[in-house]
């Protein structure tokens, strides 16, 4: 029995190395979600020590609808609130490095790219999303919990559990991190020449129709104020794609004028060259 069991043999080699690789992969996979770990664990402890001071930067955007109070429902609910925000935070900290290992994993695949793409890659993708945190947080937040907190006049008595605000706000900020990372979406594809700024203009006046639909999901009011107040950076959005998109994937003038507005095709040129050929031929 003993004998029968045999080792494999390392001489026959394509199924040997594409097990390697494989294995190589799965390697470095597992080391780049134990440095994302690491660093969003330091970032909870941390964001733990500062967890009161989070708290009133979500409340603040209330003002004084909420009198500085929300109410809890359970027994545990402020112990679990604070350890949302905690992870809540140690996230918004960690998104940096998630989007390096993100990157640093996929781009051998996707060949072969420059520390300084990768360097301005992160950076953009980094600084859109808190940007995008910032603006919804600075800009369409207020307005949307001065409504919301005060519909219907004396009618209601709000009891604001501290849970429903919370999450209403971390998922609200969230929503508008992800919608600002459409220009370093771009960025990526128009490096990798699957898109360019023709195909980008050519379907704008889509893109407003969709960013329009989409934001009217997003924001929590019915409104149509704060609508627009999501639906206008997401179309300012779209308009910096096709900026860096011409950047990083110029279109040949060539090409831009062989284009047909109408199919997106090519038309063939009957320019002074190919008459003149055409009569050289005569």
């Amino acid at each position: 029995m003993a004998s029968r069991l045999r080792l494999p043999s390392r001489e026959r080699g394509p199924r040997n190395e594409a097990r390697m690789t494989l294995i190589e992969h799965l390697d470095e996979l597992r080391s780049r979600i134990i440095k994302v770990a690491v660093f969003f664990f330091l970032a909870a402890i941390i964001a733990w020590f500062f967890r009161e001071q989070i708290f009133d930067i979500l409340l603040a955007p209330a003002g004084k609808s909420l009198n500085g109070k929300l109410y809890a429902t359970s027994v545990a609910e402020p112990l679990l609130n604070d350890i949302k925000l905690t992870l809540y935070t140690a996230f918004l900290v960690t998104i940096p490095i998630l989007l390096y290992q993100i990157w640093a994993f996929v781009a051998p695949a996707v060949g072969d790219v420059g520390r300084t793409f990768t360097y301005i890659l992160i950076g953009l993708a980094s600084s859109l999303f808190l940007a995008g945190v910032a603006f919804g947080y600075f800009a369409v937040l207020p307005v949307s919990l001065k409504l919301l907190l005060n519909w219907g006049g004396g009618r209601y008595e709000n009891i604001t559990t501290s849970a429903y605000y919370l999450s209403f706000n971390s998922r609200f900020l969230l929503a508008f991190g992800i919608v600002f990372e459409l220009p370093a979406a771009t960025y990526v594809a128009a490096k990798l020449e699957l898109v360019d700024a023709q195909l980008l203009r050519r379907y704008r006046r889509h893109a407003i129709v969709a960013n329009t639909v989409l934001a009217a999901v997003l924001t929590p009011t019915p409104d149509v104020f704060t609508m627009l107040l999501m639906a206008a950076p997401m179309i300012l959005m779209y308009e910096i794609s096709i900026l860096i998109a011409r950047y990083v994937n110029p279109v040949p003038e060539v090409a831009i004028h062989e284009r047909d507005p109408e199919s997106g095709g090519f038309e063939e040129l009957e320019g002074p060259g190919r008459n003149g050929h055409e009569e050289d031929g005569r």
